[in-house]
């Protein structure tokens, strides 16, 4: 796959994706998050990082309502989200999700498992959803595995096995929970480089990842956060380079 320079190829954005006010969430006594309001522009790269059990995993599964959450409001392309079929639905035709465990069903085969969604909920036919599936593995570079089933590929294949299923529903925002945690270090890169080149094409993303290399390479912004708060958030050469808070600070020292 070739890289290209983002600036030269991300479209202007033209509004805000997702918006989120005054959010907050417990576990029984446990406030999770802590009045998280943030805006994410349409085609922003959004970083987020932080310390194990500061929220980050937690805000973005609220945003697809894989969460829910007790307080405040979120909006997704100016459509505020309910708990209801209609949101419902809407959420599975906006955003896609990508997760640290890959979530492959085991007895399908990769293009199967690409093709579910199609077919299932697109409504797609099974020639039409084949081609669209066979594209994007083509894409990802993993169309010789079509017919393999997840348990005979690598951990990283499966990643990016997973990204192209979540691609293949056409979302407008990719939320990806720490992509290359569950990752051997060798097969990290290979879905970083995946992720990279989605970038460059302008999906807007949110990232919750310590690949602080990524962040810099291609993050319009970086949230750190911590106790269930954003402490920080900025351009990554502020926020990693020249970091205000002495949290955020003692965080990077850890793992930069």
């Amino acid at each position: 796959m070739t890289l290209q320079n983002r600036s030269a190829t991300t479209p202007e954005p033209h509004g805000r994706a997702i918006e989120i006010s005054g959010l907050n969430k417990w576990y029984g006594a446990h406030h999770v998050l802590r009045d998280i309001s943030l805006d994410i522009a349409e085609s922003e790269i959004m970083v987020v990082c932080g310390p194990s059990g500061s929220g980050k995993s937690t805000l973005i599964r609220c945003l697809n309502h894989l969460e829910e959450y007790q307080e405040g409001e979120v909006s997704v392309f100016g459509h505020t989200l309910q708990r209801n079929p209609q949101s419902d639905r809407y959420i599975h035709q906006t955003i896609g999700m990508v997760f640290q465990s890959f979530n492959l069903f085991p007895h399908l085969s990769v293009l199967q498992n690409c093709t579910l969604g199609l077919t299932w909920l697109r409504k797609k036919s099974d020639s039409e959803a084949r081609d669209i599936a066979m594209s994007l593995l083509e894409r990802i570079g993993i169309a010789n595995l079509a017919d393999r089933f997840p348990g005979q590929i690598s951990g990283g294949q499966q990643q990016r096995v997973a990204i192209s299923r979540s691609l293949a529903m056409e979302p407008k925002i990719m939320l990806f929970d720490e992509p290359t945690s569950a990752l051997d270090p060798e097969m990290v890169k290979e879905v970083l480089d995946v992720m990279v080149n989605l970038a460059k094409t302008g999906m807007t993303m949110v990232c919750v990842t310590h690949e602080m290399q990524f962040a810099r390479q291609v993050a319009d912004r970086v949230v750190f956060m911590e106790d269930g708060e954003i402490v920080e958030v900025g351009p990554p050469e502020q926020v990693l380079l020249n970091p205000q808070w002495d949290r955020t600070k003692e965080f990077l020292d850890h793992i930069l």
